[in-house]
């Protein structure tokens, strides 16, 4: 299992390269090594060129074997010097380079603190703006709320007129409905009245028809009793005129009897003519009678057409009624519920306005 890379292995790499006679780099270091990461390398490294002064001056620290030829020590030295001098130089560019990027970035963080300044300031006006405008929305959602409450009264107010109009409604529509079951029933009254008006006229128009039939009988009957009379007369004269050279008091006789017959039979034609004229006067009164009592029913009868019209108007008078005010009442409702939606999308718009000016930025 591979561990971590420390910094004993990073200073055994270095002394390794060193006495090779080549810098040690954090590449070649790793690659000495032969694992790590420059992020791992690099810090050691530099502990390594910091602590090499004070090993230098160790004359042990990298003091050769006993059994290396002079020549090689002072090649070591050589390389050791060369090397030290490169690494103090890569060592000067890389702090040069990293002050460099300190002063940039000290410029930037100048810049940034500035903005951050700018931005406080910012904030700062903003908050009071938002504290203004949450001090102004509060007001006016207070304000609405109270405009909220009060449409809510008078919605409960116009629901309770709205209320007692239907109760209205109702009794109206009962009272023409009683209106209508009385028309019904005078209507019924009326026809059976009606009926009974013109079975009691057939009846006596027959009855009258049948005493004028009786009286025009009888008024047959005497003149066929006169017509017989006046040719039994005519067979006396006819005798008597045959035996008048007979007998001159027979004649005589004969013709007073002839004459009282004749007062007796014009006297009865006149009795039966008066008896005529009287039925006939009589039927005519009674027909008078009747054509009056039949015009008194035909009267009643408009007056009870005029009534059940008027009833009829009445009640057409109440069914407009009852439609007007069942359209005012429903246009009334339809009012109160757009009035109710405006009031609701109002109260709606409103409080997003509010949650939208509450929200920061």
């Amino acid at each position: 299992m591979a561990t971590g890379i420390t910094e004993n292995d990073v200073w055994t790499a270095a002394d390794a390269l060193l006495l090779e006679g080549a810098r040690p780099t954090i590449e070649r270091v790793r690659q000495k090594i032969g694992r790590g990461s420059p992020n791992t390398v690099s810090p050691h490294l530099e502990t390594w060129f910091r602590a090499l002064g004070a090993r230098i001056k160790d004359p042990g620290a990298f003091a050769a074997a006993p059994a290396i030829p002079d020549p090689v020590t002072q090649a070591a030295t050589h390389f050791w010097e060369a090397a030290l001098a490169e690494a103090r130089a890569e060592q000067a560019d890389s702090y040069r380079q990293r002050w460099e990027e300190l002063a940039e970035e000290g410029g930037r963080l100048a810049g940034q603190a500035e903005q951050l300044q700018q931005r406080e300031i910012q904030l700062a006006n903003r908050e009071q703006d938002l504290q203004e405008s949450l001090r102004l929305a509060t007001a006016q959602l207070a304000a609405t709320e109270d405009r909220l409450q009060a449409a809510e009264q008078l919605l409960r107010q116009r629901d309770e007129q709205l209320k007692q109009s239907r109760l209205k409604l109702e009794d109206a529509r009962g009272a023409v409905q009683t209106l209508l079951t009385e028309a019904e029933k005078m209507r019924g009254l009326h026809a059976q009245a009606l009926d009974a008006i013109e079975a009691r006229h057939t009846a006596h128009e027959r009855r009258w028809m049948n005493e004028l039939d009786a009286e025009r009988g009888a008024a047959k009957k005497l003149q066929l009793r006169f017509d017989e009379a006046q040719i039994a007369s005519q067979r006396q004269i006819s005798q008597l005129q045959t035996s008048l050279t007979q007998a001159q008091d027979a004649k005589r006789a004969a013709e007073q009897e002839t004459l009282r017959v004749r007062a007796e039979l014009k006297t009865e034609i006149q009795a039966a003519q008066a008896r005529y004229d009287v039925s006939q006067d009589v039927a005519q009164d009674a027909l008078a009678a009747a054509r009056q009592r039949e015009q008194a029913l035909e009267a009643r009868a408009a007056a009870s057409d005029a009534q059940s019209a008027a009833l009829l108007l009445q009640m057409k008078q109440k069914d407009e009624q009852v439609g007007e005010l069942t359209r005012h009442l429903m246009a009334l409702a339809q009012q109160n519920a757009a009035t109710r939606g405006a009031l609701e999308d109002n109260a709606a718009a409103r409080a997003a306005q509010a949650d939208a000016d509450q929200r920061p930025g």
